[in-house]
């Protein structure tokens, strides 16, 4: 209960102060590079902590103005994509270029059930498990995450368990991981894409630690096909009534004419691919990108 009056602070009244008085619209501001590792951030407010799993009606607040639509796109698990391609580990790249299905996959091999009897709880569970591994992060935190991002408890003997099945798939990975970790930390910065760096002294203690040097070459490169497909998505709009209004993790969000829609959702989603296999040249691209068209935001999730 307390967690829901939280978020009906934080995204009701206070998301209200931030409607412009002539616009009658919320205008966020995002800073490029605004994290470390080069993703954006959002301020004013931030929409990229609008909650989209715990509470994803908050979404239905965000509507297309009259007479336009929602146009939304979604790199599909590209964290994932861009640790396979970064570690050349080729059980990881297999599950992309077959089109499988990485979630259920894990939560199979933890829960030792046929892929086609996942359930929901069990997928979720495993994404904590798929995104936390490739991040570094430890038991204790996975179990910690596990239920603060996705409700599913987990005990800290579960939760490595569940990351010791994880990197018996993909051992590549994991000393890709382990090797990375000791080159940076031996040499005293990370390298995250494009010439950004993030150097030891920078850091407390003057120390990078396991999971930065896990996390930010893949957060990195990330960022980077965002900044791409930004950039494209931009100028081919051009003709369109409408255009880009949030870039949210992994996401595209355009509002346009709902005579424009199944064209900028064409344009979005080829260019997506795009500015992917411009960043990640050679990584499989099969089911690379969710496309929805819709009235409210939480319609295009």
């Amino acid at each position: 209960m307390l967690t829901m009056q939280q978020l009906i602070s934080t995204f009701g009244p206070k998301l209200a102060e931030f409607i412009n008085p002539i616009t009658g619209r919320i205008h966020a501001s995002y800073n490029i590079a605004g994290a470390k590792s080069g993703r954006f951030t959002s301020s004013r407010p931030n929409l990229q902590q609008l909650p989209s799993t715990k509470a994803p009606d908050f979404r239905k607040a965000i509507v297309a103005a009259p007479g336009h639509v929602l146009v939304g796109g979604d790199w599909s698990q590209i964290e994932l994509r861009a640790a396979a391609w970064i570690s050349g580990d080729p059980n990881l790249t297999a599950v992309f270029r077959e089109g499988r299905d990485l979630h259920d996959e894990t939560a199979a091999a933890i829960s030792g059930v046929p892929v086609d009897q996942v359930s929901k709880a069990q997928r979720a569970a495993a994404k904590a498990v798929n995104f936390g591994s490739i991040y570094g992060i430890g038991p204790r935190s996975l179990a910690e995450n596990a239920f603060d991002a996705y409700g599913i408890e987990m005990a800290e003997q579960e939760a490595r368990g569940a990351l010791e099945r994880f990197f018996q798939r993909y051992p590549v990975l994991q000393r890709w991981m382990r090797q990375h970790a000791d080159m940076c930390q031996a040499r005293g910065y990370v390298e995250i894409g494009m010439g950004r760096v993030v150097e030891a002294k920078w850091e407390e203690g003057g120390k990078l630690t396991f999971q930065q040097c896990c996390n930010l070459p893949v957060q990195g490169a990330a960022a980077d096909a965002m900044l791409r497909v930004i950039a494209l998505v931009f100028k081919r709009l051009r003709g369109i009534r409408g255009g880009l209004v949030a870039s949210v993790h992994d996401e595209l969000l355009l509002e346009v004419h709902e005579d424009d829609a199944e064209k900028a959702q064409q344009i979005l989603g080829e260019t997506m691919i795009e500015a992917f296999e411009a960043t990640f040249p050679g990584a499989p691209t099969q089911k690379l990108v969710d496309l929805h068209i819709g009235r409210t935001w939480k319609d295009v999730k």
